[in-house]
């Protein structure tokens, strides 16, 4: 009686029995074992790769909604927004005056743009969201090499200078004034901080589409 090969299919009249399936030899009885264990032991690895990332998911979601009762972690993603709100706010304030956009302390265009901060947040954590503290910066050169590049040097006017030659010596002076004058920190909630995001993200996003 010809018997179908469990491992190559093969039909023999003289297969190799074993108590579930015949084979054509005790050889490829051996090869079809090794097989089903290879995919009995594929099988129970995926299962556990499954699991581990369905673990590691969960301690993600968990760590977020640790991170989300931290002020640290909810200024570090304000931060982000407030920054992306302004470099695009300074874009569309040259574009609407039909200028072309240039680093309030050097004058270069056509730049690696970031939210250059006249006052850090380091030395004014008061002033880290407030948009007449922040403009249009290079982030390489002026803002990391120069560190913000308020003074000048040689061959760049500096931020100061870049204010009043921007909004005239009266309004350029006054914004400095009001950057170097010493205000009260608000001590922000992180429940308000979620609130205030959700504002720079909703600029952002009209910014984006060209709602103005």
């Amino acid at each position: 009686m010809l018997r179908k090969c469990k491992h190559c299919s093969e039909k023999s009249d003289n297969p190799y029995l074993t108590p579930l399936f015949a084979f054509c030899n005790v050889d490829h009885a051996l090869k079809y074992s090794q097989t089903q264990i290879q995919a009995a032991h594929a099988k129970k690895q995926k299962k556990i790769i499954k699991r581990i990332a369905e673990e590691k998911k969960a301690c993600r979601k968990d760590l977020l909604e640790l991170n989300k009762k931290t002020l640290g972690w909810q200024h570090k993603q304000t931060k982000v927004a407030f920054n992306k709100m302004r470099v695009l706010q300074e874009l569309k304030w040259f574009h609407d005056r039909g200028l072309a956009p240039s680093c309030i302390s050097c004058s270069k265009q056509n730049m690696d743009w970031c939210c250059g901060h006249f006052k850090t947040v380091g030395s004014s954590p008061e002033l880290r969201y407030k948009e007449y503290n922040t403009y249009l910066q290079c982030n390489r050169y002026c803002n990391r090499a120069l560190s913000g590049n308020i003074e000048g040097n040689k061959t760049t006017r500096g931020y100061k200078e870049g204010l009043k030659e921007r909004f005239g010596v009266i309004e350029g002076e006054a914004i400095i004034k009001m950057c170097e004058s010493k205000v009260d920190l608000p001590r922000l909630r992180c429940e308000e901080l979620e609130e205030i995001r959700k504002v720079f993200n909703k600029n952002i996003k009209n910014l984006q589409s060209g709602i103005h």
